[in-house]
């Protein structure tokens, strides 16, 4: 199976406390792995690395086949390109409807011009069951709306790899089955690659090809959800 992003021996710490010593694991491309663990070991930070958001303070980290903590300039965009990351709390920009939100790289870095950027909105808040939604403001929307709305805004970038940290936290029973019906259609019906921090175990078990157990600063335990 081809190699999807690939972490070895990452380490890091704040201060005193070390969130991680020795993590290591691979995720293929195609599946969706699932990272699961007590508040406080690091999930959100893992991401947060993988994505080039925080640096480790050692380790590797390849995203198919790029070296994320030695990126040259075209690389850097290819990979901002590759993948993508949905946060916990959607991070919206309050001030922009929502059709901008979901545009916003299209427009801000590639150039397209509005018309043709709504209408890009507009097909990927249609497959997330937001018609109707793309003039009004992420004040005016559910949380899980919010949620789905973040989605869309990684979609629209059409990316190899998305990352979701915490996707079903504060959401009801209902809408959890919705957004993991949600990744589960990203994965078979749009190829893509999912990396879900969760600290919810029916989820984690409805969604996985794979869970890994972050533990005591490393994996512990990668397997499947049986």
């Amino acid at each position: 199976m081809k190699e999807a992003i690939v972490v070895e021996n990452l380490k890091k710490s704040f201060g005193t406390n070390v969130v991680h010593d020795g993590v290591s694991f691979t995720v293929y491309d195609g599946e969706i792995f699932v990272v699961i663990g007590p508040s406080g070991t690091g999930k959100s930070v893992l991401l947060k690395q993988i994505a080039g958001l925080l640096k480790p303070d050692s380790g590797k980290i390849y995203v198919y086949g790029m070296d994320v903590l030695n990126l040259s300039g075209e690389e850097f965009i290819r990979f901002r390109e590759t993948l993508t990351y949905v946060f916990q709390n959607g991070a919206l920009f309050d001030s922009l409807p929502v059709w901008y939100n979901v545009a916003f790289y299209l427009i801000e870095k590639k150039g397209i011009k509005e018309k043709e950027a709504k209408e890009k909105a507009k097909y990927y808040l249609s497959l997330l069951g937001l018609s109707g939604t793309e003039d009004l403001y992420p004040s005016e929307l559910s949380g899980g709306m919010r949620k789905r709305v973040a989605v869309a805004r990684a979609l629209c970038m059409n990316p190899k790899c998305i990352l979701f940290d915490e996707p079903t936290s504060g959401l009801d029973p209902v809408m959890t089955a919705v957004l993991d019906r949600l990744i589960l259609k990203l994965k078979k019906e749009f190829g893509k690659t999912c990396v879900v921090v969760s600290h919810d175990m029916t989820s984690a078990f409805r969604i996985a090809d794979r869970v890994a157990v972050l533990w005591g600063g490393k994996v512990v335990e990668i397997g499947t959800p049986r």
